[in-house]
C-alpha cells in the first residue's frame, strides 16, 4: 500500500497575544481540514491537552464529529487522546458515535499523558496512567463487540453493560498507541493496532518501530500488520523564506512543552513558552520550497512506505498563524509535494 499522507496535528492553540479568538480558530480548523481533503490529503489528526493557557484543544471527539460532517473521505485521527482522563465506557460511546458520523473513518490514537498539572486537575494519580491506558484498550475492544460484557480490573469495573449502537467499522476503530520511551513503544506493539511517533528524526523512527515490532512479535502478532504513523512538522512556500514564515508558530508549538516541564501554566506560575534553539527546531521541521520539502520528507516514505499501513502526518498550520498562510501551504503541498511523495 502506498504511504498515506495526513495533515495535523490540529491543536487549536491561540497564543495569548495573537488577537485571534477561539471561535475563529475552531472555524479555521474545520475549513482547513475541508481544504486538505480537496488538496488530496488522506487524513486529518487532532491532539489533546487540558487547562492550557493557549487553549490547546481539550476535547477531540466533538471536533472530529465536525470534521466528519465537513469531509467525505478523510480518515480522522486522534494523535493522541490522553486515555487516563477518559472513562473507557464513555470513550467507547463517543468514539463509536464519531465512527458512525464518519462512516467508519475514525482512528483512535491513545497516549498515557505526562504533565503533572493535568493529572492534578483531574484528580488522577500519575502512577496509574499505564494501568488506566491498558485497561481502557481492553474495555474498548469488549465494548465495540456490541455484546453485553463485564469487566473487573485494577481501576475500572463494569457489570453486564452494553455499548449501543456499535461503531460503523466491525470491531470498532483501530486503536493506535503513542509513546517515546522504550516500554511505551513496546506496549504499543503488543496492544495496539498501530503505533504513533511524534516529531522524531529518521534514525529514531527506525529504532522506535523496531521496538514496536518486537512488542508485537512477542505477543504472537504479525509485526507487518502493525500500522505506523509518523508526525512531522513541515511548511512549504514559494513566497519568501519559508523558515521566516513558520518559525514563530513552531517556536510556540515546541516551546510549550519545556515550559510545562518546568511547571509553568499552573496555579503558582503563569503561561510561558520556552522555545528550543533553531538547530533543534530545524531538526524536526522540514520547511522550504516544494522541492526542498520533498527532499526532506522523502526519506520517511522510502523507509516506511512499503508497510501495509503507513501514515506520514505533516503539520502545516501553527499557533498564531494566519489561516490564509496555512491555506496557501496546504494547497501548494497538495499540488507539488503530495504527487512526488506518492
Amino acid at each position: 500500500m502506498r504511504a498515506r499522507i495526513g495533515i495535523g496535528l490540529f491543536t487549536a492553540q491561540v497564543p495569548p497575544a495573537s488577537g485571534r479568538s477561539f471561535v475563529e480558530e475552531y472555524r479555521d480548523v474545520v475549513e482547513l481540514a475541508r481544504l486538505a481533503e480537496r488538496a488530496g490529503f488522506d487524513s486529518a489528526w487532532v491532539s489533546e491537552h487540558h487547562g492550557a493557557g493557549d487553549g490547546y484543544m481539550p476535547s477531540l471527539l466533538p471536533v472530529l464529529g465536525a470534521l466528519a460532517a465537513a469531509t467525505d473521505r478523510l480518515l480522522l485521527g486522534t494523535g493522541v487522546m490522553l486515555a487516563p482522563f477518559h472513562d473507557p465506557l464513555r470513550l467507547a460511546e463517543d468514539a463509536a458515535t464519531v465512527d458512525l458520523l464518519s462512516e467508519g473513518r475514525l482512528i483512535l490514537g491513545l497516549g498515557l499523558g505526562w504533565r503533572e498539572e493535568e493529572f492534578r486537575m483531574w484528580g488522577i494519580p500519575i502512577g496509574e496512567r499505564v494501568r488506566r491506558t491498558v485497561e481502557a484498550v481492553e474495555v474498548l475492544r469488549k465494548a465495540w463487540t456490541g455484546e453485553r460484557f463485564s469487566h473487573e480490573g485494577n481501576v475500572y469495573s463494569y457489570d453486564r453493560v452494553r455499548i449501543s449502537p456499535s461503531p460503523a467499522r466491525e470491531g470498532g476503530p483501530p486503536i493506535y498507541l503513542g509513546g517515546f520511551a522504550e516500554p511505551s513503544v513496546r506496549r504499543a506493539g503488543r496492544l495496539g493496532d498501530g503505533y504513533i511517533l511524534s516529531r522524531s528524526r529518521l534514525e529514531d523512527a527506525r529504532r522506535a518501530l523496531a521496538w514496536a515490532e518486537e512488542g508485537a512479535r512477542k505477543a504472537g502478532r504479525d509485526p507487518a500488520d502493525l500500522a505506523f504513523a509518523v508526525l512531522r512538522n513541515a511548511f512549504v512556500s514559494t513566497e519568501g523564506d519559508a523558515w521566516e514564515i513558520v518559525l514563530p508558530g513552531v517556536s510556540h508549538q515546541l516551546g510549550v512543552y519545556p515550559a510545562w516541564a518546568a511547571d509553568a501554566d499552573t496555579p503558582d506560575r503563569g503561561f510561558e513558552v520556552h522555545p528550543p534553539n533553531e538547530e533543534t527546531i530545524r531538526a524536526v521541521t522540514t520547511a522550504g520550497t516544494p522541492e526542498e520539502v520533498v527532499e526532506g520528507l522523502r526519506p520517511f516514505v522510502d523507509a516506511f512506505g512499503d508497510r501495509r499501513d503507513f501514515h506520514l502526518v505533516v503539520r502545516l498550520h501553527y499557533p498564531g498563524m494566519d489561516p490564509d498562510t496555512a491555506a496557501r501551504a496546504i494547497e501548494l503541498f497538495g499540488a507539488e509535494v503530495l504527487p512526488a511523495l506518492r
